[in-house]
């Protein structure tokens, strides 16, 4: 007769950078395998093993803050530490976040729980749904040494929303040196953000008038004085958004983006970025090579009078920068085999963040989007989107937050189109 599963326990001890260890069991049976047991320890390593928290910064945060519920755990310090691998100078971190999402639309059809209304067009703007589900969850791999006073850290981070169930998020590696100086190289998001003023949302805050692109890209940030940092970059040149007649969009010249932040006191900050598009295609009727300079520049201030406060105004204004602006669509610019046009563009949001006391905070914000007419271009395009959201949290603890959204998008097209819809959503995160 087969004998009953017999249990036992695996303890595991994690150091911890605030002292002690942290213990943890996990219960395996006489059958399991090997895979299971190692699965068991990435599940224990998951929970318990994120980078010590360090002042967060613009530039690299110890995680990716957007879209993060449990980001002001992290920056205050209250995960524990990464575990030294052995016979090595490298510290890892696994680390990242569950979150589960439940929601209604009253009219977008698309099972994404990212919403971005400069994609409403009228075969997904129908007759509303319901979504449930967990692809926004969260796994990151952090490494770090130290080399003759330079820091080296590679980070790769990923979500589930890829065809595949994994979706790269960000990959890159980065020097940096006890002046503050840092160089970065892979995928992150662009240099065109600043990431203190984005709003915080349930899901990830998609709002219309904001800069929010991924982009791999060669940074280097430098601080000035103690209130001036100045930042340059050169980012990949994803040109799908410019269109045509007998034409290919070419991917020949990098993008150039510098960014300046000055933080005068622990009140206000400031930032100003700008961005050059040189946007390069062929011509197939005569296999020509032309070139069309896109721009975009983008200021902000937010103002922290305390800490339950937080106050972010943004604007911007360009031209043929679509793939960088949430609110826009896939038309930038358009070749009617005789000229190219580009379209003239700005936006802009405000946000503000309050919180009610230790358990409670709420976030409102609006945000639009304006381009103009593109005179050569026969198809519809996009005129104008706003997007508008209110959300509250509740912080049952340091690791586990529980929100509910409200938002509403809107879309306006030349020739032709206005689309809506409400999107009334639920969710928790977990670590």
């Amino acid at each position: 007769m087969r004998s009953t599963w017999i249990k036992r326990i695996l303890n595991t001890s994690i150091p911890s950078t605030q002292g002690g260890h942290i213990q943890s069991s996990l219960i395996i049976t006489k059958d399991s395998s090997l895979s299971y047991r190692l699965i068991a320890l990435l599940v224990c390593l998951f929970a318990f093993t994120n980078l010590n928290a360090q002042k967060l910064d613009s530039i690299t945060p110890i995680r990716d803050n957007i879209g993060d519920l449990n980001e002001a755990a992290i920056r205050k310090g209250d995960f524990p530490g990464a575990i030294r691998l052995p016979s090595t100078d490298v510290s890892l971190a696994i680390g990242g976040f569950i979150k589960a999402v439940a929601l209604y639309d009253t009219r977008y059809n698309v099972k994404n729980e990212i919403l971005l209304p400069g994609t409403f067009a009228p075969e997904n703007i129908y007759k509303g749904q319901t979504y449930m589900g967990a692809k926004t969850s969260r796994l990151y791999f952090d490494g770090r040494s130290t080399i003759k006073n330079i820091q080296m850290r590679g980070y790769i981070e990923m979500n589930f929303r890829g065809e595949s169930g994994f979706s790269l998020r960000h990959a890159y590696l980065q020097l940096s040196n006890k002046k503050g100086q840092k160089l970065l190289m892979g995928q992150y998001w662009s240099l065109v953000m600043d990431l203190l003023a984005i709003p915080e949302g349930l899901v990830e805050p998609t709002i219309s008038g904001l800069p929010f692109i991924r982009q791999g890209q060669i940074r280097f940030s430098t601080p000035i004085s103690k209130t001036l940092a100045l930042s340059v970059s050169m980012e990949d040149p994803g040109n799908s958004d410019l269109k045509g007649v007998n034409m290919t969009p070419l991917n020949k010249y990098p993008h150039f983006i510098g960014s300046l932040s000055i933080d005068p006191s622990s009140i206000f900050h400031f930032s100003i970025m700008g961005m050059v598009r040189p946007m390069s295609f062929a011509d197939l009727t005569d296999d020509s090579q032309n070139l069309a300079t896109g721009y975009l520049s983008n200021a902000t201030i937010i103002i922290n009078p305390n800490d339950a406060n937080k106050l972010t105004l943004s604007g911007l204004y360009g031209s043929g920068a679509s793939n960088y602006l949430l609110g826009a669509d896939s038309n930038t610019g358009y070749f009617d085999g005789i000229r190219t046009e580009l379209q003239n563009q700005h936006g802009g949001f405000g946000a503000y963040r309050h919180e009610w006391n230790e358990k409670f905070r709420s976030n409102f914000a609006y945000g639009m989007f304006v381009g103009d007419e593109i005179p050569n271009n026969p198809n519809p395009h996009i005129k104008s989107s706003t997007f508008a959201f209110i959300n509250t949290f509740y912080r049952v603890n340091k690791y586990v937050n529980i929100g509910v959204e409200w938002i509403y998008s809107a879309k306006e097209n030349f020739n032709g189109g206005k689309f809506n819809n409400n999107r009334f959503q639920f969710g928790i995160q977990l670590f």
